[in-house]
């Protein structure tokens, strides 16, 4: 759903871990490959990875608990 935040519009979803996994990996392609377009693009990207990075790790974290 679309929210505001400081005056910026953000979505709030909810991602299986499935698609966490494979949008992380889709960013760690892209930034192995970063061939020097917008530096604001890679840092969003950084960000974006390291917060994914997070998810998974409570994915992890979730199935030990098991």
């Amino acid at each position: 759903y679309l929210t505001r935040s400081m005056d910026e519009p953000v979505i709030v979803m909810e991602l299986k871990e499935p698609v966490v996994r494979a949008m992380h990996s889709a960013v760690c392609f892209t930034l192995s490959k970063w061939a020097g377009q917008e530096p604001i693009d890679q840092e969003a990207l950084m960000k974006l990875r390291t917060a994914l990075q997070g998810c998974i790790f409570e994915f992890d974290f979730g199935k030990e608990k098991k």
